[in-house]
């Protein structure tokens, strides 16, 4: 199918004039998801064929199995016979937080699902989205030891877990922590923007320190506090200078946009996904088609 390109988003992101020979002569099949998370009031059937429409490749499922049915065998059945008359495929499932007490059982009941449904990567929360450094050494314990449990999971069903960054600071340490003492090969590190973003601009350290773990984004704008996960353009962040970034790491997953409608100008579904698709698109471009395309993109207004 072929993508949807916007004027809300080309003209957000600034696009010089001759800039849009990209979507003919960079590459030809770009990678491009969104989170069901999008807009959980609207049901999976009706968000697949709407993913679909809007040009994405892939779609995430988001933390919320009951809206997808994943864990549920007979909705996990029609889910993947969609998606496939669709040819859609699922690049990720967003397990429960793995300082949850059942967070073994439940991610290996996640691990069991996405091999079945092709999705070859789990992400997972390693603690809360914001904590303060006492009693961080504790929580380190605890998560090393859940996902040491999950490496023969991991290997019995052939997908890898990524571990999102959260509040910058002690959260995030934590994630940096356990992936320092994880075996490279079954845990990396999902980059979320927006988090890393937060009381922002900042630099993209984390990118550069995680350059050859980073098994897949959770990519979006920040406009200010408690306002974020929108579409690239609505926001503050150096959306060059990221892609700038995940081009030196070598980044070679599916773009996943996980926006939400909730703070977005766009707020019918349909449009809003149209919008996603070419914010996806065009950071796929300047991802990979190298430091001359990504001249021709200025920053978000």
């Amino acid at each position: 199918m072929k993508p949807h390109v916007s004027p809300n988003v080309v003209s957000s992101l600034r696009l010089a004039p001759n800039a849009c020979s990209w979507s003919e002569n960079v590459m030809v099949n770009p990678q491009t998801s969104v989170a069901t998370s999008f807009h959980y009031d609207t049901p999976i059937e009706t968000q697949v064929s709407l993913v679909a429409e809007a040009g994405f490749s892939h779609i995430s499922l988001g933390a919320r199995p009951e809206h997808s049915g994943y864990l549920e065998a007979r909705r996990r059945s029609e889910l993947k016979t969609r998606l496939a008359d669709l040819g859609l495929a699922i690049d990720s499932i967003h397990a429960r937080a793995l300082h949850d007490p059942e967070a073994v059982e439940q991610a290996s009941a996640t691990a069991s699902a996405a091999a079945e449904l092709r999705a070859p990567c789990i992400v997972a929360h390693v603690g809360p989205f914001n904590c303060k450094s006492d009693g961080i050494d504790e929580r380190l314990a605890l998560v090393l030891s859940t996902c040491k449990a999950l490496v023969p999971v991991a290997r019995g069903t052939g997908v890898v877990f990524a571990l999102e960054n959260m509040m910058p600071g002690p959260a995030t340490d934590l994630v940096r922590r356990a992936l320092q003492d994880l075996d490279p090969g079954v845990f990396g590190l999902c980059y979320d923007s927006s988090h890393d973003q937060i009381d922002g601009p900042r630099p993209f350290d984390l990118i550069d320190e995680f350059r050859d773990r980073i098994f897949t984004v959770h990519l979006s704008d920040r406009i200010k506090a408690h306002v974020d996960h929108v579409i690239p353009g609505e926001g503050f962040i150096s959306w060059s200078a990221m892609c700038h970034k995940l081009r030196l790491a070598r980044y070679t997953g599916p773009i996943l946009m996980e926006v939400l409608t909730a703070h977005s100008r766009f707020q019918d579904p349909a449009l809003f996904l149209r919008e996603a698709q070419t914010a996806a698109h065009m950071t796929w471009q300047m991802i990979h088609g190298g430091d001359e395309l990504a001249r021709h993109v200025g920053e978000p207004d």
